[in-house]
């Protein structure tokens, strides 16, 4: 098939990982020649429609041309396209690209992560305010509505005691 044959259509038939592609030209006549084959992903950077084409399912493109006599839709026009995407320059930036992508992503799901954990943390230590504000004040009611235990004397630390293990060693102070 000559480069300056106009094509019919051009079909990216995909793997069913969706992640590689055969990329297949057809004429009028219903010729047909493979023309590229590779990785699906920069061809879809700068296509649009078959961007929006892949959430659809299935396991082929075709790309038609906007009007029937577009005489820009040759054979030619696409293995330039197919250069281009597959210059090394433009794997480089596809993959520099991909990678910030995915560190964004991951750097997201850490915070959500450190999020969460702070969170139960904080929970955690309400928990144990709780507990220990309850085991001070002898479970009175003030203690439920979040209200400090009354101070004995100015400056006198409390010792806490937990089933034989005494904590004076490590004296706490509640202000």
């Amino acid at each position: 098939m000559d480069s300056s044959t106009r094509l019919a259509y051009v079909l990216f038939q995909l793997t069913p990982t969706r992640t590689r592609c055969d990329l297949v030209v057809f004429t009028g006549s219903n010729k047909k020649e493979k023309i590229a084959s590779g990785l699906f992903e920069p061809f879809i950077t700068h296509l649009k429609y078959a961007k929006e084409q892949i959430p659809k399912g299935g396991y082929s493109i075709t790309l038609r041309p906007p009007l029937p006599d577009s005489s820009w839709f040759t054979k030619g026009t696409l293995e330039r396209f197919v250069q281009f995407v597959s210059t090394l320059k433009v794997l480089e930036r596809f993959v520099t690209i991909k990678n910030e992508i995915t560190q964004i992503e991951n750097s997201i799901q850490a915070n959500k992560i450190l999020n969460n954990d702070v969170t139960v943390q904080t929970e955690e230590a309400k928990i144990i305010y709780t507990s220990a504000k309850k085991l001070f004040s002898g479970g009175s009611s003030s203690s439920d509505r979040g209200d400090l235990p009354e101070k004995k004397k100015e400056g006198e630390p409390r010792h806490l005691s937990v089933e034989g293990m005494d904590t004076t060693s490590g004296l706490c102070r509640l202000e």
